[in-house]
């Protein structure tokens, strides 16, 4: 009989999918872990276990006697060496008061480890099922887990910039799925004066990212009182309004010689940046590099190794002609989480890196760049609709992309830098067009937020297509067992 985990399908809609996913099928053991256990889900199974995600992301185990669990070897620790390294920084995402020391961080690693490792042997699992990507750390290691056990794993790709999502097993090669359509299309579209359709969704995308300087997906701003340029210009308004809701916790900060020291080191961190800008000089040649928001999955786990945007740089800058400079602008959500002084530091120690007012354009850096540089966001498919070639670090369902170079060792980036400044290629808009052709056919449409009652309507027909796509995809596992 098949065991199963399930990872955040929270809400009303998401156990549509679910309950369409497992329609007439008995599930032995089932572990649900969401926000609230009103989203348990309805499914034929023998016994369903309930864990809150929350206790989870804080590492928590509560009520767990540990001398019941296995013990972790160095075998398994060894093999899952990998996992250790992105758990140690990805957990950064929770460090909201401060530095997680290591050993904290380390603790929790091999908790999640031993817990889960036990539970997917003890209670024969066979797939794990996630709504998303693995990114929240427990998730991360319950994922690789299974990948070291051969344990089937699926998660739900939501292509974001459209309506559309795919189940995959590997994030790594996000996009994948996209190939053997794509090679279709273009031997069925070999002629470049033949018109290639596309539904309305992708017909708009098309037309704003090839005429319009729009976001392909809404950015988040910094919080108001961040940009303020003065300490205390910055907090007054925000102490005032923590002293009105939450007087306990103001006087206890006001008290803090943790809290001031942290705070001041944050304002000269943003204040070191802001003051070390330059005004882009759109003449001479450059590679675009703005960084992403963190913490986020766009880059851990998605950026591998180069989730530290510091290595994308020194990359960069050892492969690129002389006189080609990289322009590098903050995230305009980015807060004072995962930054420091001392990484501004590292990035200007780089002679070609200069550091764009935050305030600039982002298409006007875009359209004037020779190329743009990204872990894996969104900047990405906006610049290759705009005919700029994109080195690309991480892994996202775009990386396939006409226009797109997977950069991940020197010789990757070494063959892209020539191309792109000697051989001068560039992305072709019927290519790109096929690709979103490519995306359409091989995808299942999904709103992730319906602003309408038909959108509404739809948004619930296509929950129950992306249950039937996964309940198509495993009938092998419950056909063997």
């Amino acid at each position: 009989m098949v065991n199963i985990i399930l990872k955040a399908f929270d809400g009303p809609l998401h156990k549509k999918i679910v309950t369409e996913a497992f329609l007439n099928r008995k599930i032995g053991k089932c572990i649900s872990i969401t926000n609230g256990e009103e989203y348990t889900p309805d499914i034929d199974a023998q016994d369903i276990q309930w864990m809150s995600a929350k206790d989870l992301r804080a590492g928590r185990y509560p009520e767990i006697d540990w001398t019941k669990y296995k013990p972790l070897d160095e075998k398994l620790i060894e093999k899952m060496r990998h996992c250790e390294i992105g758990f140690l920084s990805m957990i950064e995402r929770y460090a909201l008061h401060g530095e997680i020391p290591y050993r904290e961080r380390r603790q929790q690693y091999l908790d999640h480890l031993r817990y889960w490792n036990h539970t997917l042997e003890n209670e024969d699992i066979n797939l794990l099922l996630l709504f998303h990507a693995p990114h929240q750390c427990y998730d991360y290691v319950i994922y690789m887990l299974c990948k070291l056990k051969g344990i089937p794993t699926y998660f739900l790709e939501h292509y974001l910039v459209v309506d559309g999502i795919s189940l995959l097993q590997d994030f790594e090669i996000s996009g994948e799925q996209l190939l053997p359509a794509f090679k279709k299309l273009q031997q069925e579209y070999s002629d470049p004066s033949l018109p290639i359709p596309l539904s309305q969704s992708y017909e708009d995308f098309y037309k704003v990212q090839t005429t319009k300087d729009i976001a392909a997906q809404s950015t988040p701003l910094r919080e108001k009182h961040l940009t303020k340029k003065h300490f205390l210009t910055k907090w007054y308004r925000k102490g005032l309004s923590t002293l009105r809701h939450k007087p306990k916790q103001f006087f206890s900060s006001l008290c803090s010689a943790n809290v001031w020291s942290r705070k001041l080191k944050e304002h000269r961190m943003t204040q070191f940046y802001d003051d070390h800008v330059e005004k882009p000089d759109f003449s001479s040649p450059y590679i675009y590099a703005p960084l992403h928001m963190q913490p986020e999955e766009s880059v851990s786990p998605r950026g591998g190794a180069f989730q530290n945007q510091e290595l994308i740089m020194q990359m960069l800058a050892a492969h690129i002609p002389p006189g080609v400079n990289i322009y590098i602008k903050e995230h305009p959500a980015q807060g004072e989480l995962c930054r420091s002084e001392e990484f501004y530091r590292t990035l200007l120690q780089i002679p070609s890196v200069k550091f764009m007012p935050r305030n600039t354009d982002t298409f006007q850096l875009m359209r004037n760049a020779k190329a743009v540089a990204t872990v894996t966001g969104t900047v990405g498919i906006e610049a290759i609709f705009r005919e700029k070639p994109v080195l690309m670090f991480g892994h996202r369902f775009y990386q396939y992309a006409p226009g797109i170079y997977r950069i991940h060792t020197n010789d990757d980036c070494r063959n892209a830098v020539q191309s792109i400044f000697q051989d001068e290629e560039t992305p072709s808009l019927h290519d790109l067009r096929l690709f979103l052709k490519a995306m359409q056919d091989a995808s299942t449409p999904y709103i992730m937020k319906p602003a309408t009652d038909k959108q509404r309507d739809l948004q619930n027909t296509y929950l129950i297509d992306t249950g039937k796509i996964i309940h198509k995809t495993l009938t092998p596992l419950f056909t063997e067992l």
